[in-house]
C-alpha cells in the first residue's frame, strides 16, 4: 500500500499568517518510508509555506509512483472544521481577567462562525490539492488529519518502541498547542491536549521577536541564553506562566492574545506595541540592529528556564499518571535541545525518542504514517527503521555537469584516500564543505549535507560562523562524534545515543579544552553519534581524523549560510562553496577546490567588509 502525506499549502486567509511553514511530503510503501523532503529545498525559499508540489513529485518518483492514481491513500495535515475550538476560551476562562474575556471569546466565536459560512472544511483542502497537481482525486482517497496527531504519529511511528508516552507542543495546530498521548502498536490513546492562546510555542516565539530576532529564529534565542543569568527576570516569567498540580500550566492569555492581535494587524515583523505589562518587566524591546546586551542574554536566559521548568512539570505528573518509561516527542518545542538534554537526564524516563524533523515538516512523514496505520489499518512492524537519509540524491552525471559549468572557478582532484587526504585538510585547519548520498531529512545536517572543520581549534567558531555561515558570532556549532567513543568525551546520562543532533549534554571536564569550538560557555555541547550502520561513509571520515589527531570528533554545521536552505543540488553545492571562504568541497568522491584568483578575491572581499567576531565581550554582542 501506498500513502503520501504531506503539509503546507494552506488555502485562504490562514496562509497569508504563520499557520502554515515548512511545507514538505512523505512517502510511505508497505510501512516504509522511502522518501521525505522539505519543499524548501527545491524552491530555494527557506521556511517555505506553499504547496509542496515539488517535493511531492520527488517522493512519488523516489517510489517509483508514476500517477497519483496509484496511491491508496493522500492525507494532510490541517483539519480546517477544528480551527477556533471552543477550549481556546473555556480552558483558560478562569485564568483570565475580567476585560480580557471579550477580547478572546468573542473573536474566536465570530472567526468559527465565519469559517463555516466561507467554507473552510476538508473539502476546501482536497480541492487546493487537485488544482495544485493538476488532477481529480476521488475524495475518500483524500483525508485530512488533525496537526498535532500528525505529530504524535511522526515521532511515535518512528520510534524504536511498541508502546510510548507522546507529547507534541508547538505554538499552534489548528487550535492546538499541545497533545499528549499513549500509544501502544496502532493504538493512539489522547489524554489531554493544551489550547492556545495557553502556548509554551507562542511564548518563545514572542520573546525571540522582542529579543530582535526574527520569526522561526527561536533557536537563536536558546543559543544566546547559555551567556545570560535568569535571576533577574524569574519573577516576571514565573507570574506568566503558571503551574498547576495536575501538571499542566497557564500562559498568560491576556498577554499571548494581545501579541496574536498584534500580529493579525501589523505583522509578525513588527518591533512594536508590546504590552505595558512586558516592557515593565523587561525594558523595551530590542531593534534588530542594537547590540544584544547582558540584558538580553538574561530575558533569553530565564525565558530558556521558565521552558525547562514548565515542561519537566508536566513530563514529571504525565509519566506518574501512566507509568510509561518510554517518551516519544514531536512539535517545534521539541526542537528546543537544551530542553530535551534536561528531560534526558531527569531520569523521569527509561528512553527518549524525538521525532528529526519535529517542526511542522515532520507533519508530513505523521500524517502518511497515520493514514497507514490508523486509516488503512494496516500492521507496525516496529522494526522497521525509517532512517534519516530520505531526500534526493543526485547522479554522478549531476555532479560532472556541475564540474564543467564551473570550470573556470574551480579545479577538482580524485584523491586515491579520500578520507584520509580530507582528515589531513581538517587537521590542517582547512573548512570542508562534504556533500554525499541522500540528503537529510529534518533541520539538521548530519553528514551528507554538512560544513566540517577542527573542532580542536577555538578560533573554528568564529571562522566558520563569519568568513563561511555568514551568521551570528555566538551561535554554536555541534560535534560530530564516533558512536564507540563518545562516552569518553561526553556525559551521556540518560541517553543511548543522539545520532539526530537533538539534545544539548555537557562535555566530559577534562574534555572541553580539547573541543573549544565545539562546546558551549556553560560547558555543554549539541552532539551528535555517528555509527557505521547509520553512515558509513561520515563514520570513515571521523575514524581517518580520529587516526590522525587522537580526537574522534569534528565540527559538523549544515551546508548553507544564513538565510538560505541547505544545499540539494550538486550546483548548489558549488555556489555555496565559491560565495563562502569554504576551503575545500567534496562531491561524491571528488575534491574541489578555487583557483587561486578567485579565493585572493573572496578573501579580499571578506576582509572589506570588516566582520565583527560577534562573540560575546564584556556582556555585549554586536550583531
Amino acid at each position: 500500500m501506498k500513502v503520501l502525506g504531506y503539509n503546507g499549502g494552506l488555502d485562504g486567509y490562514p496562509s497569508s499568517f504563520d499557520t502554515g511553514h515548512d511545507a514538505a511530503a512523505t512517502l510511505v510503501v508497505d510501512g516504509k518510508v522511502v522518501a521525505a523532503c522539505e519543499e524548501e529545498r527545491f524552491s530555494r525559499l527557506k521556511h517555505d509555506a506553499r504547496f509542496p508540489r515539488n517535493a511531492i513529485e520527488f517522493v512519488m518518483r523516489e517510489g517509483g509512483v508514476k500517477s497519483l492514481d496509484e496511491l491508496d491513500l493522500i492525507t494532510f495535515y490541517f483539519s480546517y472544521p477544528l480551527m477556533f475550538h471552543p477550549g481556546k476560551y473555556t480552558s483558560v476562562a478562569k485564568h483570565t481577567r475580567l476585560l480580557e474575556k471579550p477580547a478572546i471569546w468573542l473573536p474566536n466565536t465570530a472567526m468559527k462562525l465565519f469559517n463555516k459560512i466561507a467554507g473552510y472544511d476538508n473539502n476546501r483542502s482536497h480541492r487546493a490539492f487537485e488544482r495544485a497537481m493538476g488532477v481529480s482525486v476521488p475524495k475518500e482517497k483524500f483525508k485530512a488529519v488533525p496537526h498535532h496527531l500528525c505529530h504524535v504519529a511522526s515521532t511515535f511511528y518512528d520510534s524504536p518502541f511498541e508502546r510510548a508516552l507522546c507529547v507534541t507542543l508547538d505554538a499552534e495546530g489548528e487550535s492546538v498547542s499541545g497533545m499528549m498521548a499513549v500509544a501502544n502498536g496502532t493504538d493512539i490513546k489522547v489524554l489531554r491536549q493544551t489550547y492556545a492562546p495557553n502556548s509554551l510555542g507562542y511564548l518563545y516565539s514572542f520573546v525571540s521577536l522582542f529579543l530582535g530576532f526574527d520569526k522561526h529564529d527561536e533557536y537563536k534565542v536558546m543559543g544566546l541564553a547559555p551567556y545570560g543569568n535568569p535571576a533577574p527576570y524569574r519573577d516576571y516569567f514565573k507570574s506568566i506562566v503558571q503551574l498547576h498540580d495536575d501538571g499542566g500550566f497557564t500562559v498568560d492569555p491576556g498577554l499571548i492574545t494581545m501579541l496574536m492581535a498584534r500580529d493579525a494587524m501589523i505583522g509578525r515583523d513588527s518591533q512594536s506595541m508590546y504590552p505595558p505589562s512586558m516592557t515593565k518587566a523587561l525594558g523595551p524591546a530590542r531593534k534588530k540592529d542594537e547590540p544584544c546586551t547582558q540584558k538580553h542574554m538574561d530575558i533569553a536566559a530565564s525565558l530558556q528556564e521558565c521552558l525547562e521548568e514548565t515542561v519537566l512539570h508536566l513530563m514529571r505528573h504525565l509519566q506518574r499518571e501512566t507509568g510509561e518509561k518510554n517518551l516519544c516527542m514531536a512539535g517545534g518545542v521539541a526542537l528546543n535541545c537544551t530542553m530535551n538534554g534536561k528531560i534526558a537526564r531527569s531520569g523521569l524516563f527509561d528512553s527518549i525518542w524525538i521525532h528529526p524533523a519535529a517542526h511542522d515538516s515532520g507533519t508530513s512523514m505523521g500524517a502518511a504514517l497515520y493514514g497507514y496505520h490508523n486509516l488503512l489499518r494496516q500492521p507496525r512492524n516496529v522494526a522497521v527503521k525509517h532512517g534519516v537519509y530520505l531526500g534526493p540524491a543526485h547522479p554522478r552525471t549531476e555532479v560532472e555537469k556541475a564540474l564543467v559549468e564551473f570550470d573556470a572557478k574551480i579545479k577538482h582532484t580524485k584523491p586515491s584516500d579520500l578520507y584520509d587526504t580530507v582528515a589531513a585538510a581538517l587537521e590542517k585547519g582547512k573548512v570542508v564543505g562534504w556533500y554525499q548520498g541522500r540528503m537529510e531529512w529534518g533541520p539538521r545536517a548530519l553528514g551528507n549535507r554538512s560544513i566540517l572543520a577542527d573542532a580542536r581549534r577555538d578560533d573554528m567558531k568564529d571562522v566558520v560562523n563569519h568568513a563561511v555561515k555568514l551568521r551570528e558570532g555566538f551561535r554554536p556549532f555541534a560535534p560530530a562524534c564516533l558512536a564507540e567513543d563518545v562516552n569518553e568525551w561526553f556525559d551521556m546520562k540518560g541517553l543511548k545515543d543522539s545520532p539526530y543532533m537533538l539534545f544539548v549534554i555537557p562535555v566530559q571536564p577534562d574534555k572541553r579544552d580539547k573541543i573549544p569550538a565545539v562546546t558551549h560557555v556553560d560547558g555543554s555541547a549539541r552532539v551528535q553519534t555517528v555509527t557505521a550502520e547509520q553512515n558509513p561513509k561520515f563514520h570513515k571520515l571521523l575514524q581517518a581524523f580520529k587516526k590522525r589527531t587522537g580526537v574522534p570528533v569534528f565540527m559538523n554545521t549544515s551546508f548553507n549560510v544564513k538565510g538560505e536552505p541547505i544545499v540539494n543540488t550538486p550546483q548548489d553545492a558549488v555556489r555555496c562553496f565559491l560565495n563562502t571562504q569554504i576551503d575545500m568541497l567534496v562531491l561524491d568522491d571528488v575534491i574541489i577546490e578555487k583557483r587561486p584568483e578567485v579565493a585572493d578575491a573572496l578573501a579580499k572581499e571578506r576582509a572589506r567588509d570588516k566582520v565583527k567576531t560577534g562573540r560575546v565581550v564584556n556582556g555585549e554582542v554586536s550583531l
